[in-house]
């Protein structure tokens, strides 16, 4: 391989590398927090260099050897992932200094481990052979434990016990999926040929592949039935933590499912019909258990469960136009709950809780996180002017014109549950009276409300002028069909 293709590899080294400079060396001042930023621009750097490549190239992807395989999915999810870990970081100076003072000899493992973790999920996205997929998968969802326990209290402790048992559990069927793959085809299955492998497979065969890559990656992003690591993870993790795993970790569940299971699709309707059936029930369930709930990061979190059924069933659709806004909505579940899980971590920084009956009246006090929690709110709902109007429009259509009206109806009916929820859940935190914070004051670190901000900018711009991110998009969905056709 020749070194010529080193910058475009950066997206992974340079975050793992810097993970281990933050581990040695991170005690000393803003040495942890200076070499992380300059890892992530770093990487989004190589990231950029790669997305230029492949526009000048007019190819849908780009190939290093049989190691890497690279294209408009590939650099999508990086920069949704880069994105997302540069504004975790910066949320992190403040919040965690405060909230987690108690910890303050381990923040340099803090960012070390959310830089490794960076590099393994860069690292899955271009990898062409789906065993070394699965590797980098499975060391981004353990090293993740350390930051879900990273309170170090009894409840954490069984949020991260019940993640890792779970987590490890479920995507260990897409572990005998690849195995099958690989013994039924007598070679290594690489994603740049998939689609020939999947073609060639006994139709049982085929469905059984396909059942256990569901599975597998259902659990790793968090779907009904096999969410029940997902609440208790993100409401005990740190709330940038919880941004980190909403945002980016389960997503890898996403990519997975764009890489094995939407090949099934296109040529098995039963594997489409199983996968739209979970990810309806994932839709109206998720909205109905998030209504019971009384903490702010559960509720949201049952919201995110509903919101990922959306996504699930638009990757299955045999349409461009399903893919594409399963795509979407992606990017925009990414930027609604970055919204709505920094909103959260502001209240607690000032608060201390995440109870709805301990922290209400603060409209007045907390003017910023009472507006971007409402615009998170909205968006959940999928209201004209946010990006997830867009995107949820098209899937709606997309799961009309192959004939599933039940589905489309239960998105618009839960997307409909989940903004009552949250708008009444934002209306009792932010207007009715608590007589313990009256006369309490409080102030929000710039860095706290400047990443909150960015997340609430994206939502807009994306929907006012989604023109922006159409190319990615395009680019990424053009590169799932020319894997399946």
């Amino acid at each position: 391989m020749s070194f010529d293709w080193l910058p475009y590899l950066f997206s992974f080294l340079a975050p793992l590398f810097s993970s281990l400079v933050v581990f040695l060396f991170g005690k000393k001042k803003f040495i942890k927090e200076s070499i992380s930023i300059i890892a992530i621009i770093l990487a989004i750097f190589s990231t950029s260099l790669c997305w230029s490549s492949l526009t000048v190239s007019d190819k849908n992807s780009l190939s290093i050897g049989q190691i890497f395989y690279i294209d408009g999915l590939s650099l999508i999810m990086q920069l949704m992932v880069e994105f997302v870990a540069l504004m975790v970081i910066l949320y992190s100076f403040p919040y965690i200094s405060k909230t987690y003072r108690h910890r303050t000899e381990h923040f340099h493992i803090y960012y070390s481990i959310i830089m490794l973790s960076t590099g393994f999920m860069n690292l899955a996205f271009i990898l062409n052979n789906i065993f070394l997929l699965y590797i980098a998968l499975e060391l981004s969802s353990i090293i993740a434990v350390y930051l879900i326990v990273f309170n170090l209290n009894k409840e954490s402790l069984k949020a991260g016990f019940k993640y890792i048992i779970l987590i490890n559990v479920g995507i260990l069927f897409s572990l005998l999926g690849i195995v099958l793959l690989f013994y039924i085809a007598g070679e290594f299955v690489m994603i740049s040929n998939i689609g020939e492998v999947i073609k060639s497979l006994p139709r049982n065969i085929a469905l059984l592949s396909a059942f256990l890559f569901i599975v597998g990656f259902f659990t790793k992003a968090g779907l009904i039935p096999f969410h029940l690591w997902l609440p208790d993870s993100y409401s005990e993790s740190p709330s940038s933590v919880t941004v980190f795993l909403a945002g980016a970790v389960t997503k890898l569940g996403f990519y997975g499912l764009a890489r094995t299971v939407t090949g099934f699709s296109f040529n098995y309707d039963e594997i489409k019909v199983v996968v739209i059936t979970l990810s309806s029930i994932s839709m109206l369930f998720g909205a109905i258990l998030a209504y019971s709930q009384r903490d702010i990061k559960k509720i949201i979190a049952y919201v995110s469960i509903s919101e990922m059924g959306f996504i699930a069933s638009a990757l299955v659709l045999k349409t461009y136009e399903g893919i594409f806004g399963g795509i979407f909505h992606l990017i925009n579940h990414t930027i609604m709950k970055g919204v709505l899980f920094f909103a959260v971590g502001a209240i607690i920084y000032a608060c201390g809780s995440r109870k709805i009956d301990e922290i209400k009246t603060l409209i007045s006090k907390m003017p910023p996180v009472a507006v971007s929690f409402f615009i998170g709110s909205l968006a959940v709902g999928g209201m004209p002017l946010f990006a997830s109007f867009l995107s949820s429009i098209a899937i709606f259509f997309a799961l009309n014109k192959e004939g599933f009206l039940l589905s489309s109806i239960i998105l618009v009916f839960s997307e409909f549950l989940n903004v009552i929820i949250l708008l009444k859940t934002a209306m009792s935190i932010f207007w009715q009276k608590n007589e313990k914070l009256e006369n309490s004051k409080f102030s929000l670190p710039f860095l706290m409300v400047f990443c909150t901000g960015c997340f609430v900018i994206c939502l807009i711009i994306f929907g006012i002028y989604p023109e922006i991110v159409y190319p990615f998009i395009d680019n990424a969905t053009k590169g799932i069909i020319k894997i399946f056709n």
